[in-house]
């Protein structure tokens, strides 16, 4: 992504920062070279402005890692440009900040019934102590 081939895009400033970091990975021959090729890709194909960095999740080829990087790029050219936050971002900002429980949600493990695998030693041992069960009743000692 040379700066001749630039072309129009809805988010200029995002695609800019995005094939900095682009360029930057395919010098140093990084992993990250081809993950952030799909994502100029996809910002220069969206044709629509995008709020906020957050958003630019649902593009393919940017996830959580980019996003981030973009919001800190963002605020810190804020910052360069003398550009106050917008309320909306402050406000989630701080609210996100104040209570930190409710911004990560932990899945709750559901209790499941073991049920051992056919033909396997869980399986055999089950399938013997039934056997004793039935033939001897459930006062029998089985000896090791």
């Amino acid at each position: 992504m040379t700066n001749d081939e630039e072309p129009e895009c809805a988010n200029p400033l995002f695609f800019k920062w995005v094939s900095e970091w682009y360029e930057v990975a395919r010098a140093s021959n990084a992993k990250t070279q081809h993950t952030l090729k799909k994502a100029c890709v996809s910002l220069q194909r969206y044709p629509l402005l995008l709020e906020n960095a957050q958003d630019a999740v649902q593009l393919q080829g940017i996830g959580p890692g980019i996003a981030d990087r973009l919001v800190k790029k963002l605020a810190s050219w804020r910052k360069e440009q003398g550009i106050a936050e917008p309320a909306a971002v402050v406000s989630e900002a701080a609210s996100g900040s104040a209570n930190p429980e409710t911004s990560t949600s932990t899945r709750q493990k559901t209790q499941r019934l073991y049920v051992p695998r056919y033909r396997s030693g869980a399986f055999a041992l089950l399938i013997g102590l039934l056997k004793t069960y039935c033939l001897y009743g459930p006062d029998y000692f089985i000896p090791k």
